[in-house]
């Protein structure tokens, strides 16, 4: 099944849509016509991509389970990055099963991209419940909207009836450091991404400009006022934060935090990307799971874990779903 509807360069310029998962008249831009018909129930499962959020936001929006794996993890062979120093390919379904299995047999088929070892784990997911989960507030805490944060805050409350021990920025000085980086992301992404994608985008606008779009050709520019030291300067800036998150590694099981901060956004908007943000720059796994609803729309929980987790954190969103979703339907 093939996409009726592509973006600009994984940008927010496509004609507005309408989501399967509600009769109210809303247009959702980008929520993909297969991730609807995913969400819906009409497909098992879909490939996407994500530079910054096009995974697991989306994901969220239409009711989707969704892997973000690790950086190189499934071969990209065909793809032409945005941002090639954080893009990655990713799976989303309408349950674990599939989606675990599909980025499985991906990988083993036809390994990671080269350089890089490939996604590790198990044919089939376990059920393995964590001892210990960082909560994570992210540069987009302060703009989540309020029946969210309370859904998440009573979420967050279930976890710790169940036994798992949650830990914030307030219990420990080094994850409130790295809080305060992940908010530095979207000062320096923009420019990260245009210095990457120079060649071809500039190109693209020299053949063809009168076909792009003039605020996309704006973001194409401005790696024409950078300079190859300023370029650096992002990626060091970038490298402070993946050091801040290597210091955490060990210090528990996986990180929870949402994959929006709104419900999907009505008109020409694609939604907020800075849930997805730290998962793309820290090269880390990521999985949006279905587990609540707010307002009547899907409303995803996201888990994050250092390099090559992926199936930790499938396992452990397995016992999530066993815990909080099965239950509640039974």
């Amino acid at each position: 099944m093939g996409k009726r509807l592509y973006l600009s360069w994984g940008l927010e310029l496509p004609p507005a849509q309408r989501t399967l998962l509600t009769w109210h008249a809303v247009q959702v831009v980008r929520l993909r016509v297969l991730l609807q018909q995913i969400g819906a129930g009409m497909l098992p499962l879909a490939i996407g991509n994500q530079g910054r959020g096009s995974i697991l936001r989306p994901a969220s929006f239409c009711g989707n389970v969704a892997l973000k794996p690790t950086f190189g993890a499934l071969h990209s062979g065909g793809m032409l990055w945005r941002s090639p120093s954080y893009s990655a390919l990713g799976i989303h379904s309408s349950n674990l099963i599939d989606c675990w299995r599909s980025a499985y047999q991906i990988a083993e088929t036809v390994g990671g991209d080269p350089g890089y070892p490939g996604l590790y784990g198990e044919p089939d997911l376990k059920t393995e419940k964590p001892n210990q989960l960082i909560r994570l507030e992210t540069a987009g805490w302060i703009t989540t909207e309020k029946p969210i944060k309370k859904k998440f805050e009573e979420f967050i409350q279930k976890l710790r009836e169940n036994g798992v021990k949650i830990l914030s920025r307030y219990d420990n000085k080094a994850i409130d450091n790295f809080e305060f980086l992940l908010t530095t992301f979207p000062d320096f992404q923009s420019r990260l991404s245009a210095w990457e994608i120079q060649w071809p985008a500039l190109l693209l606008r020299n053949k063809g400009g009168n076909q792009i779009e003039r605020e996309l050709k704006d973001r194409f520019e401005v790696t024409e006022s950078m300079s190859l030291n300023d370029y650096r300067e992002t990626l060091s800036s970038l490298r402070q934060i993946r050091e801040a998150f290597e210091k955490l590694n060990g210090l528990s099981d996986g990180f929870i935090t949402l994959s929006t901060p709104t419900m999907a956004p009505l008109g020409d908007n694609t939604g907020s990307s800075v849930f997805g943000d730290p998962s793309s720059c820290l090269e880390a796994p990521a999985w949006n799971l279905p587990l609540l609803e707010d307002r009547g729309l899907p409303m995803g929980i996201q888990l994050l874990g250092n390099k090559h987790q992926d199936y930790t954190l499938g396992n452990i969103g397995h016992w999530m779903t066993e815990t909080f979703l099965t239950k509640e339907k039974e």
